[in-house]
């Protein structure tokens, strides 16, 4: 009888201690924004995991009159010789776009934002940032 007394009461802690929220672990997402232009909001996260990072950038068109709106993340090695890059590209106003990579190049992270026109021609260039 105490065997199956210990064995429910194991049951239960385990059950316990897996219905825990997510939020209870510690996380290691970085987030991050990107230095807008008018009518482009951008930002994005970083998880560091090893040898790599996981990198996600994101971009809303938020006016009217920008048709195109973009935001690039490039991933260096330590020397910046050698990178990644992940961009984000939406076309029309109040649309979002998020893309993801993961890259070995994990010394130092540069972002941008940027609009465009309807021929094709880059409206306006955001301000370089170093997430790190």
């Amino acid at each position: 009888m105490l065997r199956r007394i210990s064995v429910a009461a194991s049951c239960g802690a385990m059950v316990a201690l897996s219905a825990l929220p997510a939020s209870a672990a510690t996380s290691s997402i970085h987030v991050f924004s990107i230095p807008g232009v008018y009518g482009v909001r951008a930002w994005g996260t970083y998880d560091e995991t090893g040898i790599r990072v996981r990198i996600t950038v994101c971009v809303e068109d938020t006016a009217p009159s920008v048709y195109g709106a973009a935001a690039v993340g490039l991933a260096f090695d330590s020397s910046y010789r050698h990178h990644d890059n992940v961009g984000a590209v939406t076309i029309g106003y109040d649309h979002t776009r998020c893309r993801v990579m993961s890259t070995r190049y994990t010394s130092h992270l540069v972002v941008e934002a940027l609009s465009g026109s309807k021929n094709g021609k880059v409206r306006q260039r955001g301000k370089l940032r170093q997430i790190y």
